[in-house]
């Protein structure tokens, strides 16, 4: 195998800066760091990415948008910048790949867990599947049932399935819908979803969301077929569904018949609840381009104890090899894969994960009622927002919890669309989440991120009040509502 380039043909991080103003270490910097992901990361001619996201920081801009994706920060850019050489040093390559797991299992694993490093919290989706198929030698037909897909990623519902989500993928082009080669054989790969909204929107019980997966869980089960059973820890509106109580007691009730993967791709839950679900024997999908405030495209997949033993082989499609680098999976994983894999290494997966590892190690050193006093500042701040600025509504479910995504509708006769009015924001250099669809509307999310309460933390410290820490942030949401009153006023 031969170490993974640089970057990939067509992906260029300069695209739209005058080539004058480049420095050539950050423009190298650039370059790695928006290599080694699909069409999502590639930069338009304005130098952003499919969400509007820079691969530079971009402090003088309004980011409330980390459900979706935000750019890299300063801290982020700097922690990258010292592990640039990393990059291409061949030789130093796989003991960095090894301190980045470690780093990881510091803040979220237990003892002999393993972590997969991916892409994409769909690839994730992917790797949790070859490993799920692995576990009955992927004799079995398996069932996917998804929690919640319109609230997690479009792409879900195919990499569920075992198929190309996009035209591309890190390392070559792919067919988007088309199943992955060496799973598209007799062994059959089924997808179902579970629902974690009715019809009109409003969120399901969680007693009704647990009936119904146990149901189906059942039934896959007694068709003879293996089941994936999907918990959702966080959507992308802030809510869960298919309890882990309920996932704990079918993983108890049919231990070589179901395996249960968390989605924390928000990565908003707590260290202790990724450990617990370690724990009870879960697979757990994360990603650092969320609530960690990492740069797009830094997923996980954490693996629970002695996963690795439990395998004769890995069920590996020669077809995963577009999506996949050698050393994205641990040593114990690793040497159960026949391979092929896309590259030796993805090294701008590696720099990303160190600019979400600057913001997330520095976020678990505060203190838990800190954070919290941060989170409930911000909720009263959007809440009030809201309130004073005509034709906005926020989704019922958030009303009460200090949550850290938000979703907002504009309820105005004349209300433009969702994707346009967030592109006018996005002109303006105010970035929210990307519209998800609740029933018959839409709504747009203004989110919280850890980088925003390790800056008001870093204020604090400086002898700033409370008042004065979350100043700032106060300022970026009045900027926010009152261009998105606006708008929302001249439609």
């Amino acid at each position: 195998m031969t170490a993974a380039l640089p970057f990939r043909m067509g992906y260029a991080p300069d695209a739209g800066r005058p080539a004058a103003r480049r420095d050539p270490g950050e423009s190298l910097l650039a370059m790695v760091l928006g290599a080694g992901g699909d069409e999502r990361i590639a930069l338009d001619a304005q130098g952003r990415n499919r969400y509007g996201a820079p691969i530079r920081p971009a402090p003088d801009e309004v980011w409330f948008a980390s459900s979706t994706a935000s750019p890299i920060t300063p801290r982020g850019w700097d922690a990258a910048a010292v592990r640039l050489d990393q990059a291409f040093n061949v030789a130093a390559t796989e003991s960095w790949f090894a301190e980045l797991r470690s780093r990881l299992l510091a803040l979220f694993g237990v003892p002999g867990a393993e972590v997969i490093f991916c892409a994409s919290g769909t690839q994730a989706e992917l790797a949790a599947l070859a490993l799920a198929r692995s576990l009955d030698g992927g004799a079995r037909p398996l069932v996917n049932l998804v929690t919640a897909p319109e609230e997690t990623g479009r792409g879900v519902p195919l990499a569920a399935g075992g198929r190309h989500f996009l035209g591309s993928a890190p390392f070559g082009a792919t067919i988007k819908g088309r199943a992955i080669a060496g799973w598209g054989g007799d062994i059959e790969i089924n997808v179902e979803t579970l629902p974690i909204r009715d019809t009109s929107g409003a969120p399901l019980a969680p007693n009704e969301i647990d009936a119904r997966g146990e149901a189906r869980v059942r039934a896959i089960v007694a068709s003879g077929a293996r089941a994936l059973v999907h918990v959702l820890d966080c959507s992308k509106t802030g809510l869960s569904g298919f309890s882990r109580q309920s996932a704990a007691a079918l993983l108890q009730e049919f231990p070589d018949r179901v395996s249960v993967v968390v989605d924390a791709c928000q990565l908003r839950c707590a260290p202790s609840q990724i450990r617990a679900d370690l724990e009870a024997d879960f697979l757990v999908m994360i990603t650092g381009s969320k609530f960690a405030g990492g740069p797009a495209f830094s997923g996980a997949l954490l693996a629970p104890r002695g996963f690795a033993d439990r395998l004769d082989k890995v069920d590996w499609p020669e077809g995963l090899a577009a999506h996949s680098a050698a050393l994205d999976w641990p040593p114990a994983l690793r040497e159960n894969i026949a391979g092929p894999f896309g590259a030796r290494a993805n090294e701008g997966l590696g720099l990303r994960w160190e600019a979400a590892l600057a913001e997330l190690e520095l976020f678990h050193t505060l203190d838990v009622g800190l954070r919290a006093r941060a989170k409930w500042l911000f909720a009263q701040a959007v809440r009030g927002g809201v309130a004073a600025t005509p034709g906005l509504s926020l989704d019922g479910v958030c009303d009460d919890a200090p949550s850290t995504i938000l979703p907002i509708f504009s309820r105005n006769a004349r209300a433009l669309p969702a994707e346009k009015l967030q592109s006018r924001l996005r002109a303006k250099g105010l970035h929210v989440g990307q519209p998800v669809k609740l029933g018959g509307a839409e709504a747009l999310r203004i989110c919280l991120a850890a980088p925003q309460i390790n800056d008001f933390a870093a204020r604090l410290c400086g002898g700033a009040d409370e008042t004065q820490a979350f100043q700032p942030l106060a300022d970026d949401l009045a900027r926010l509502f009152i261009e998105w009153g606006r708008i929302i006023a001249a439609a």
